[in-house]
């Protein structure tokens, strides 16, 4: 059942802090397969509505069935969150707001859609497998500087100049049309580097595959989803009522980076210049913390979902 094959992150803790209340109206910008609007509508009842977002036309029909016991409460629309505003279009004002920026398991854990490399499967990494050019198109199509540049700035890979040369050179021989071979590239260059021998694991010694940073990378480059993240903040921020609260669990630091220094923006009083004694900007704060440093999960939960461990909450409260 799908109501089984996911573990929202934070559950608890966006609970608490966003403080649904019976009646009140909730957008999921991130749906998936519907573990915070289940939770979020039960706590929203009798008559709170929850309009549910995702860029997966695929894991709508599916959500479906698990939301089914809540009929006309809830609506869904297909898209990026990117344009919110216009998703959210005829819906009453909310009054919390929740983006969870994690791939959802459900997509991570289908080798088709070539999110992973733990199984073979097609090299395509596309949130909306309807549109967009796919992870193969980059590796097959981009420059060795270009790779190299969304390996080093989506990834974070410290080998990224290697491994985009070793992907050119690959390429020049077959076309990288499937994740294990993407994968294989990658452990190839840290074997290479590391001076591994064959058939040691190299995960099993470094407590993470070298491939997860390249396709991290890959897929956000396929989603563009930094710009995407960028251009909802403001949306969302705008479309809740006064009061109402904004909760965005984020999974690596470069999406954190930006919703930090988003919430930084809206919870600025004064901005006139350190050196200026008295204030002349009559700024007033648009928003309040409700955390003031993220959220990160317990022991606990990382330990019966792994997937959680760098999973951060950070939550806003409209004034």
């Amino acid at each position: 059942m799908l109501a089984h094959e996911h573990t929202p992150v934070l559950l608890a803790e966006v609970l608490a802090r966003t403080e649904p209340q019976p009646g009140e109206h909730v957008i999921d910008c991130t749906l998936g397969a519907g573990g915070y609007a289940e939770a979020l509508l039960h706590a929203t009842a009798p008559n709170g509505q929850l309009l549910g977002i995702d860029a997966d036309s695929a894991l709508i029909p599916r959500v479906r069935d698990r939301l089914a016991p809540f009929g006309s409460r809830v609506h869904y629309q297909h898209g990026s969150f990117a344009t919110l505003a216009r998703l959210a279009q005829g819906f009453p004002p909310p009054a919390v707001i929740v983006a969870d920026l994690g791939l959802s398991s459900v997509a991570l854990d289908d080798p088709e859609r070539g999110f992973s490399f733990q199984a073979d499967g097609p090299l395509d990494m596309r949130m909306d497998p309807t549109s967009g050019r796919t992870a193969a198109d980059i590796v097959n199509q981009e420059t060795a500087s270009e790779i190299e540049h969304i390996l080093h700035t989506y990834g974070e890979e410290p080998h990224a100049r290697a491994i985009a040369l070793a992907v050119v050179a690959a390429r020049s021989r077959e076309r990288i049309e499937r994740t294990l071979q993407l994968a294989g590239i990658v452990d190839a260059v840290y074997r290479k580097i590391l001076r591994a021998p064959a058939g040691r694991k190299l995960w099993l010694t470094r407590g993470v595959h070298p491939a997860t940073k390249t396709f991290q990378a890959l897929r956000i480059a396929v989603n563009d989803e930094l710009t995407a993240l960028s251009a909802m903040l403001p949306q969302a921020f705008d479309l809740l009522v006064p009061g109402g609260r904004l909760a965005i669990v984020s999974f690596h630091s470069l999406e954190d980076r930006i919703v930090k220094h988003s919430f930084q923006q809206l919870t600025k009083r004064c901005t006139c210049p350190p050196e200026q004694l008295t204030c002349t900007c009559a700024r007033r704060a648009r928003a309040e913390a409700v955390t003031r440093k993220p959220i990160q999960p317990s022991p606990e939960e990382i330990h019966s979902n792994h997937r959680s461990r760098s999973a951060k909450l950070r939550v806003l409260r409209k004034t």
